[in-house]
């Protein structure tokens, strides 16, 4: 059994009913500039889950009434970033930022990552649904088989960003018509190499998956049935996910999804059972996305992001740190920020003026978190087509005017 080493690779969800096998026949990656790398090389480790214990102590300063303007800390909206191009609707994001990114021609040589998040050598990997044919809910808020709405169609991209919004890549990773987005649906886990451009699909689920959280410490995934109600815990290393694919030096055009021998798989459909399951005993907000903290004073730690209808017209939104093995939430707040009007900043130049759209709230859609320059920032991607990614950076705590 060979199992690559924590950080070397990328856990994104697919709820996806298939994986492209190939891109010879598939002709679906396009890079706009190919010479320019997709990931930094070699690829960091897990930001979060490094700096995990900083982060749940920064985080944790943050009350209800810090973040309606009392004493304390409180998170600044400090960057727009404008994506180029269509996104659908954004499902998982991971940031990438450490090591060397640049060209691949060797003359012109690497270009350092900036740490401080000002845009050089930043990546943003960003799995997205394209809907062909839209789902649709049922009247009077019916349930028919199990789901509250109908199929509808679509397939999957992973679509990759620099830090400034500049489009690298978009690869197309299932086939058209494949692409589910309701309850009680089925989906397929795929780990990805984004160097090397390397997809291998790892586990197939009888529902509807998201918030994929990978403890690169214990080599165990967590994933999320819809609205984060159900978590499923997963054994990579127990079960034996072994990488088959072969290098093809970034152009994805090796085997993009291949299986080798996993205790439970079945390549006729059946689909994988997990670990454990576990039911999730808060009713505060719907998880829309989690990240690893990893392991903080002896506990599995992640920080979800999510959403929550209470009545019609009233949405809320929140984060919370929770405990991995039992769903707990340790901390909780509520996190009402929206987009819609955003106001000009000088160190946006490219956003040009005032931009209104549809105000979402911005824990609607993927999240990722790391830190920099010593402070906890946030990173958020609500909106669906033309989308934005919204920085937030946790701020020293402000005494209440007096």
């Amino acid at each position: 059994m060979r199992v690559r080493a924590p950080h070397s690779s990328l856990l994104l969800f697919l709820a996806t009913s298939s994986v492209v096998e190939g891109t010879l026949k598939w002709m679906n990656v396009t890079r706009p500039t190919p010479d320019v790398l997709l990931a930094p090389v070699p690829l960091p480790e897990s930001g979060a889950a490094r700096d995990g214990a900083e982060i749940v102590k920064q985080l944790t300063g943050l009350s209800r009434s810090s973040m309606s303007g009392g004493e304390g800390a409180r998170l600044d909206l400090v960057k727009v970033i404008e994506l180029e191009g269509e996104l659908w609707e954004p499902e998982g994001m991971v940031r990438l930022a450490g090591g060397d990114v640049g060209r691949t021609d060797r003359e012109r040589g690497p270009v350092a990552v900036d740490e401080e998040g000002n845009g050089d050598g930043e990546r943003f990997w960003v799995s997205a649904g394209e809907y062909t044919i839209p789902t649709e809910k049922y009247p009077d808020g019916k349930w028919i088989d199990g789901t509250d709405r109908s199929a509808g169609a679509g397939f999957a991209h992973f679509v990759v960003f620099d830090g400034r919004g500049k489009r690298l890549g978009d690869w197309v990773v299932s086939e058209e018509g494949e692409l589910e987005y309701r309850p009680n649906s089925t989906a397929t886990v795929v780990r990805v190499d984004p160097v090397s451009m390397e997809m291998e699909k790892a586990f197939k689920v009888a529902d509807h998956q998201g918030g994929i959280v990978h403890d690169v410490h214990n080599g165990t995934l967590t994933t999320l049935g819809w609205g984060g109600r159900v978590a499923r815990r997963w054994d990579l290393v127990k079960d034996e996910m072994i990488w088959k694919g072969e290098t093809d030096g970034g152009t994805g055009k090796g085997d993009q999804a291949r299986l080798d021998k996993r205790s439970e798989v079945d390549h006729d459909g059946e689909f994988n059972e997990p670990q454990t399951t576990i039911v999730n005993p808060s009713h505060w907000i719907d998880y829309q996305d989690c990240k690893s903290l990893g392991t903080v004073d002896g506990k599995h730690l992640m920080l979800c992001s999510g959403i929550a209808t209470l009545a019609p017209g009233t949405d809320v939104g929140g984060l919370a740190i929770v405990e991995v093995e039992r769903m707990v939430p340790l901390w909780e707040v509520p996190f009402m920020e929206r987009t819609g009007l955003v106001p000009w900043m000088e160190e946006e130049l490219h956003v040009e003026g005032s931009i209104r759209r549809k105000s979402v709230l911005m824990t609607k859609n993927p999240m990722d978190v790391a830190v920099v320059g010593g402070r906890v920032r946030l990173y958020f991607a609500p909106e669906e087509g033309r989308s934005r990614i919204f920085v937030y950076e946790l701020s020293r705590s402000h005494p209440q005017a007096s």
